[in-house]
């Protein structure tokens, strides 16, 4: 796991925006954060170390993708996935190349409004 600890992290963090470890009672009346809300969440803010924190997990998840891609498609592979993490298919569209490529393109975003707030001359 600890090749992939900050993605492990970030999956829980999803787990708990979407409510996927809550009681079925607590879900009915829980609202669950969508992925850029998320994201937002994990990285809008902070200092240097959040920022730091996206670019290890951007990196993390191109390893990821780059070491378990087969022919059908990303591979589910522990750590960092396990049966309670590859919830994201019942949460967001596509499968779990397309959640990731999508989180992806939001930290990418994230990335670059902290630049600009932590190196501005």
């Amino acid at each position: 796991m600890s090749n992939y600890m900050h993605l492990h992290s970030f999956m829980y963090e999803v787990g708990e925006g979407v409510g996927e470890f809550l009681l079925d009672e607590e879900k009915a009346e829980f609202q669950p954060l969508s992925l850029p809300e998320i994201v937002k969440r994990s990285f809008g803010k902070g200092g240097i170390v959040r920022l730091v924190n996206a670019l290890i997990l951007k990196r993390q998840i191109k390893s990821y993708v780059r070491r378990y891609m087969t022919a059908d498609g990303l591979a589910y592979v522990y750590p960092p996935f396990g049966q309670e993490t590859s919830f994201a298919e019942d949460y967001f569209e596509g499968d779990l190349y397309d959640f990731l490529s999508s989180v992806l393109v939001l930290l990418d975003a994230e990335i670059k409004v902290r630049r600009q707030r932590f190196f501005r001359f």
